[in-house]
């Protein structure tokens, strides 16, 4: 089976799955080949889904559903380990395997994978070169896989192997579990060690240490899961993982000013803190958008007070003779734009009488000379003769 297909445990689980294994009965079913069957690497099915008995009247035997099946199969990856499933001749590597019968175990293919499917269980076949023509020439017809059972309940837990043969159905009840695992001992110390591990009480029944492997190979998933990882990630990965997980949180809780054992309860208290503390004192400060609103609100403010000084300012001006009321609007920019300017201007500015700023009319119009004093406010406001005398005349006329 490919490596990616294969979970290393831990020891103890092992041993367990052993001593589960030992403790069970070994049957065989059969399917029969075909000569297509024999080219390249084929999957071939190695026994139905559900209950199912053999030819010779064996079992019945149950796969259950195809969860159930799952779980088989995770069985036999983890009975298996680094090694593949061997196909022999005759079920040979059984027999040879039991002391005083004899017989040679050479391989006639390997089951690389195994797959639980709606209709049992499959796995994919590489044949020898020699056990390819031998069912091509049909020498050989039926494939019998090798499986552990329950021998109460007739429930399959592993497959051991398969042979080719042409007696389809060999019962192998009375073949020793012993001869096919190194663990022949499901009670006594060891089994107690084991059961110790897997934190079972003593005498726990088979039941119970299958649910147990279960349990872990489903937690084994759901850690390798929670540290972000694949379902079949090794071992040593999950480790690597977690370790880098652990020492992440150590740095959150140094950060949070706690220890790097620290609680999670208290590093979560210690961050809630950490915000809460880093919320600004209401009664020492003022969100910014009130403020930006206050300084706008403060501008406007300071512009009709500027206004409203420039209008008084320059009112008092014309009313005291400084300040032609053609030049009202000069005068109210340049108060806006400078009052200490236009201050000083009213203040040294003559009182502009009504002779001097109009002169007797000839004909219906204002003289054509400026007086001295006219052309004196000229010089200091700025302004043309020529447009301080339009203005007069505008003013003759109104």
């Amino acid at each position: 089976m490919p490596r990616s297909d294969r979970t290393s445990q831990c020891p103890a689980m092992h041993n367990a799955l052993a001593a589960l294994l030992s403790a069970a009965l070994v049957a065989s079913n059969s399917t029969a080949l075909t000569s297509a069957d024999a080219d390249g690497d084929k999957w071939v099915q190695l026994v139905p889904a559900g209950t199912f008995s053999g030819r010779a009247g064996g079992g019945p035997w149950t796969t259950g559903d195809r969860a159930s099946m799952e779980t088989i199969v995770a069985n036999t990856r983890q009975y298996a380990g680094s090694t593949d499933l061997v196909i022999d001749y005759d079920h040979q590597a059984v027999f040879g395997a039991v002391p005083g019968v004899g017989g040679t175990a050479r391989a006639a293919g390997w089951i690389k994978e195994l797959q639980a499917r709606d209709d049992g269980i499959w796995g994919r076949v590489q044949w020898t070169a020699a056990a390819s023509a031998a069912i091509k020439a049909s020498e050989y017809r039926y494939l019998s896989p090798v499986f552990f059972h329950d021998k109460t309940s007739g429930r399959v837990l592993a497959i051991r192997m398969a042979g080719l043969t042409n007696t389809p159905n060999l019962d192998l009840v009375a073949v020793a579990a012993s001869a096919l695992l190194p663990n022949n001992n499901p009670t006594g110390d060891n089994m107690d060690k084991i059961l110790s591990a897997l934190g079972l009480a003593k005498g726990t029944n088979e039941d119970g240490v299958v649910a147990a492997i279960n349990a872990h190979l489903t937690s084994s998933t759901a850690i390798a899961r929670a540290a972000g990882l694949t379902e079949a990630a090794k071992p040593e990965d999950v480790v690597t993982a977690i370790n880098s997980i652990v020492a992440d949180r150590a740095k959150f809780a140094q950060a949070a000013g706690l220890t790097a054992a620290a609680k999670s309860d208290e590093i979560v208290t210690a961050v809630q803190s950490a915000v809460a503390g880093a919320k600004p004192d209401p009664t020492k400060f003022v969100p910014i958008e009130q403020v930006t609103a206050l300084q706008n609100d403060v501008k406007e403010l300071q512009k009709t007070l500027t206004a409203d000084k420039a209008e008084e300012a320059v009112n008092s001006a014309i009313k005291e003779g400084k300040l032609a009321p053609a030049l009202k609007d000069w005068g109210l920019d340049l108060y806006k734009a400078d009052p200490k300017k236009f201050e000083t201007f009213a203040g040294s500015a003559p009182v502009l009488t009504t002779p001097q700023l109009k002169t007797p009319k000839k004909d219906g119009t204002a003289a054509e000379a400026l007086t001295e004093a006219q052309l004196a406010v000229c010089s200091q406001l700025g302004i043309k003769p020529e447009d301080f005398k339009k203005t007069l005349a505008d003013e003759a006329k109104a």
